[in-house]
């Protein structure tokens, strides 16, 4: 398939996906995070959308826990002991005391004999694969 040929199959596919509702849209930028309330989980001011709250599907901290507290001091403790930056894989960073420790008692949990940590959900299925 030519590049031209190609770029009109894919403005078009663009194009569906747009009329449809179904593209990404614009970037929404929140402006402020309502910490979670009784059995209401955390709830997020968008920009252009005045004081309407929603809720955040798309994150690593659905349950809100990334505010709780307990979880930010424990974040600032680990960062003043291993330093902060973007990180990396741990083939990349290094095994951490941490790893070990975490490993340990999920394998305890599990009455296992040893658990491993998996950098993410892709790696996690292709180890098990």
């Amino acid at each position: 398939m030519g590049l031209k040929k190609l770029n009109a199959v894919l403005q078009k596919n663009l194009e569906d996906l747009r009329e449809s509702g179904r593209d990404k849209g614009p970037e929404m930028i929140i402006e402020k995070i309502i910490k979670a309330q009784g059995d209401k989980g955390p709830r997020y001011i968008i920009n252009g959308h005045g004081d309407k709250e929603f809720i955040k599907m798309n994150a690593n901290s659905y349950l809100g826990m990334s505010m709780l507290p307990e979880v930010i001091e424990a974040e600032e403790k680990a960062a003043h002991k291993y330093g902060v930056g973007p990180g990396a894989v741990r083939f990349i960073s290094g095994t951490h005391r941490p790893h070990i420790d975490l490993e340990t008692k999920l394998a305890e949990f599990h009455g296992k004999e040893a658990a491993m940590l998996f950098s993410s959900a892709y790696v996690t299925s292709m180890g098990v694969i």
